[in-house]
């Protein structure tokens, strides 16, 4: 590195120097006088050899009183009058340290931890991790090219292997290698089903329901919630909801718009879900919203009306559950099933009083809760409909009407039966509503939600 000296020569330029000291010597004298000459020259570039650069070099330039100085790093002028300050060494450099965690061999792995590859005073160069299939485990790599991270969670009895490169300042490259198995769970928290089914077209009352085979701890809800990702194209927000300790379901703000495509990614293997439990599966399921159908009830007129995107299509008389024995529900529902023919007793719905009894084949049946409550036909009933309430408890009309209704409704339309004198307060206290999702206000279906809202 060249040093400043003098009149802007540098000690690297030593033939420069040398001609400056040539071209401000002193004119000629006799002998004698050029004798001390040389002798006061060669005491200057003896004193240039004492204190040259720290590279071994050294050289003279003309100084502004005439003389010579060195432009070594530690003696000599700046050109102002003072000394040059002392040269600093460069540090050693740092060795580079790679490592991988979880470490090779380790067995036991808690698989919601990851993987994670740290390189000390290097770069990474490329992160490899797969599973014993070959299968790539998705990661990041930070922005300082210093660590990798996988992104999810690994799964559940399963080994994997990661191989690491990286590079330090030098160019000197390090590899590293871990292969580790994770844990077997004392307890699987597997899928039981989901509603609705891959590959569907359903009503804009449609939740997306996941029902597990046993219930998730509560403090770990949040971290189920957020391996079930739904995706919806046009975009829409929404969150999930325990409906229980085994189901949680995810519905928009309102209800979802006709032409909606769904995607829904159940990435709960290895998903820690209670102290010994973890996830034990990945499902991944899709389904589009079709029209906007939708049935309003109205038991005080004993009719209900039918529209379809906002159009009414038919207003269908009907006879509903008798008052006060068998009053129907209230309550927004939706179309769980549909049965074009069903054999219907009285024992399927435990009504004991012999009163009671009946043994019916019917046709055209729409179930909307769990506990049995349907829009059918009932042709025994000719003569009530529209006039009076004489069921058990389900929405019955005539044999046209009730095939009309059939072919026109859908799985996850909604049927909206008017809360009044003649029904009973909502379907939320019964103990199997089906899908009663849309009687909770946002604000109170946000507070059955651990992670809050989300969407893709």
């Amino acid at each position: 590195m060249a040093h400043h000296v003098g009149h802007g020569v540098t000690a690297g330029d030593s033939a420069t120097a040398r001609a400056s000291a040539i071209t401000t010597a002193p004119p000629r004298r006799p002998w004698r006088r050029a004798a001390q000459w040389t002798a006061a020259a060669a005491a200057v570039a003896l004193l240039a050899g004492a204190c040259g650069s720290s590279g071994g070099k050294s050289a003279t330039a003309a100084a502004g009183n005439g003389q010579t100085t060195s432009a070594g790093a530690a003696g000599g002028s700046d050109g102002n009058g003072s000394a040059p300050s002392s040269p600093t060494s460069s540090p050693p450099a740092q060795p580079m340290a790679l490592s991988a965690a979880p470490q090779d061999g380790a067995t036991g792995v808690d698989p919601a931890k990851g993987i994670q590859v740290n390189a000390v005073n290097g770069t990474l160069q490329s992160v490899t991790a797969t599973d014993a299939s070959g299968k790539a485990v998705a990661g990041a790599l930070a922005a300082d090219g210093a660590s990798w991270a996988s992104t999810g969670t690994l799964a559940i009895s399963s080994t994997y292997t990661v191989v690491a490169k990286a590079q330090d300042a030098s160019g000197a490259v390090k590899t590293t290698t871990s292969k580790f198995t994770t844990l077997t769970p004392g307890k699987r928290l597997g899928l039981d089903h989901y509603v609705p089914d891959n590959g569907t077209t359903v009503g804009v009352g449609q939740p997306v329901a996941v029902f597990f085979t046993n219930a998730p701890n509560e403090k770990d809800r949040a971290a189920v919630e957020k391996a079930m990702t739904v995706t919806t194209t046009p975009h829409v927000d929404g969150a999930w909801n325990w409906r229980g300790a085994t189901e949680a379901d995810w519905r928009p703000q309102g209800y979802w718009q006709p032409g909606t495509k769904v995607q829904v990614h159940l990435g709960l293997n290895g998903v820690k879900a209670g102290e010994i439990t973890y996830g034990s599966f990945t499902k991944d399921f899709s389904f589009t919203i079709g029209d906007s159908v939708i049935s309003t009830v109205d038991l005080m007129k004993d009719q209900m009306t039918v529209t379809k995107n906002g159009k009414v299509l038919r207003t269908i008389p009907v006879s509903a559950g008798e008052v006060p024995k068998h009053p129907t529900w209230s309550g927004k529902m939706v179309v769980l099933e549909k049965d074009a023919s069903l054999q219907m007793t009285s024992a399927s719905v435990n009504f004991t009083d012999a009163a009671d009894f009946y043994d019916l084949k019917v046709q055209d049946a729409v179930k909307i809760t769990g506990s049995g409550t349907f829009l059918h036909a009932a042709p025994w009933n000719d003569g009530k409909f529209g006039r009076v309430n004489g069921s058990h408890g389900c929405i019955g009309m005539s044999l046209s009407d009730a095939a009309w209704f059939f072919d026109t409704v859908k799985v996850g339309d909604v049927v909206d039966v008017q809360q009044s004198a003649n029904t009973k307060p909502n379907v939320t206290t019964n103990s199997a509503p089906g899908f009663d999702d849309w009687n909770l206000s946002w604000s109170q279906w946000l507070k059955g939600s651990a992670a809050g809202v989300q969407g893709q």
